[in-house]
């Protein structure tokens, strides 16, 4: 296994141990949790092209921010209200719309 790959694989299950705590902790608490909107698919779809673009070889990282920025916003303007209302009830995002945001980020970097 390489480095890189350690590395990501550590800070993988290190902001998943954090998430567990902080929603354990949001419950106990009793804040409620957020509601899924277009607004939190979109920015889930960013974070995660963010996260995969920035770990690729050779990757620019000047512009992998502002790449996944305007492919997570291409898609979601193609993305139809009855998708986003079966994300809301089974709290997953589809592959197709990661595979999706991957694609439209080579149209968005040049």
């Amino acid at each position: 296994m390489s480095l890189t790959v350690s590395r990501r694989l550590l800070s993988l299950v290190a902001s998943a141990g954090l998430t567990l705590s902080l929603v354990g902790a949001a419950a106990a608490q009793g804040i409620p949790e957020k509601q899924i909107n277009r607004d939190l698919i979109r920015r889930a779809l960013l974070d995660t092209c963010v996260y995969g673009e920035a770990a690729k070889e050779g990757a620019k990282k000047e512009k992998v921010v502002d790449g996944c920025q305007c492919a997570s916003f291409k898609v979601m303007r193609g993305v139809k209200d009855d998708v986003v209302g079966k994300i809301t009830s089974e709290r997953s995002i589809p592959d197709e719309l990661y595979n999706a945001t991957t694609e439209a980020y080579g149209t968005c970097v040049h």
